[in-house]
């Protein structure tokens, strides 16, 4: 067993100075790190025992479990699991010593697991079937979800983006936006705060829009192919959702890309007030609806169309 020799370990620690264990219950307090631990896969007593290791390796397993105040069988098992998810390395001896492999080797041995973790998952789930038709409207309740499903959203696009963007939005998702425009996606964005983003068509509305004192956060709008949409407003301070809706119904989809289309083009046209305004409007003039036609009007008209309800009858 790999702590057959506890018994000796543990009168060798019986010896310790109770000053340096007290010491270090003290410092335990200050456990900060066992929350992201736990976030990466460790249990409680995992963390706290690599924890403890960091500071003091080489250890016995007899002397960690009196330092963090578990019982050692508890402490024992955590050892074990530990060195299999290569946290610690274990002296071959009759000690058993332990030793807390570095904090940075550890993370980068994680995030290298995690990514293969991730390919794997991505082609199992590649393998599942499409998801079939939902025309319902979900709520995004963090300021992750409605980032992360609005860089997705973009990877997704296969015709034009339109999307109204106040700066703080706008720069989270400057860097997806431009790798959008990159694979040959129109992308058109009403913006406010001066933002020039490579291969985006932006539009502004004079040098301070009234919208940034007036309105009650930071706003996103963002529609793809008329085919799914995501409307957001987060917290000035990017910190919480006040309000986010996500949706692949096709109908509101395009009720929104016009609903974007036409606040792009109204703010290009303000904007060139004094200039010629068949410039702005030459260029934005295909991005309505019914001009651009992108996917998701050919999916609602062939959906409601007469032959498409008499084969949905049928069937």
């Amino acid at each position: 067993m790999l702590f057959s020799h506890c018994s000796l370990d543990g009168q060798i620690s019986r010896g310790l100075d109770n000053g340096l264990l007290v010491a270090y219950a003290t410092n335990m307090n200050n456990n900060d790190y066992i929350q992201p631990l736990q976030a990466l896969g460790f249990t409680e007593i995992e963390s706290l025992v690599y924890g403890f290791l960091v500071e003091n390796s080489p250890a016995t397993g007899y002397r960690i479990s009196h330092a963090i105040g578990k019982q050692p069988p508890n402490t024992y098992k955590a050892i074990t699991s530990l060195e299999s998810k290569g946290a610690i390395i274990v002296e071959v001896g009759e000690k058993k010593l332990c030793r807390a492999v570095p904090p940075t080797e550890l993370l980068d041995t994680l995030e290298g697991r995690f990514r293969q973790h991730r390919q794997e998952a991505a082609r199992s789930l590649e393998t599942l079937s499409r998801r079939s038709r939902d025309d319902r409207i979900y709520h995004l309740k963090t300021v992750d979800q409605v980032i992360q499903r609005s860089k997705a959203m973009l990877d997704r696009a296969q015709g034009i983006v339109l999307c109204d963007l106040f700066p703080g939005t706008c720069a989270l998702l400057a860097e997806a936006l431009e790798q959008t425009a990159a694979r040959g996606v129109q992308v058109f964005c009403k913006v406010y705060g001066g933002e020039r983003i490579p291969g985006v068509n932006v539009q502004q509305l004079g040098d301070h829009d009234p919208s940034l004192d007036r309105w009650p956060g930071q706003q996103l709008s963002i529609v793809i192919d008329s085919e799914e949409h995501l409307l957001a407003l987060l917290a000035k301070d990017l910190e919480s959702v006040h309000e986010a809706v996500w949706s692949t119904g096709t109908f509101l989809s395009c009720m929104h890309h016009n609903h974007v289309a036409s606040e792009i083009r109204m703010t290009a046209l303000h904007a060139a007030v004094g200039e010629q305004l068949d410039s702005p409007e030459q260029s934005l003039s295909q991005i309505t609806l019914l001009t651009f036609q992108p996917t998701g009007l050919t999916t609602l008209v062939q959906r409601y169309s007469p032959n498409s309800r008499n084969e949905d009858n049928q069937s």
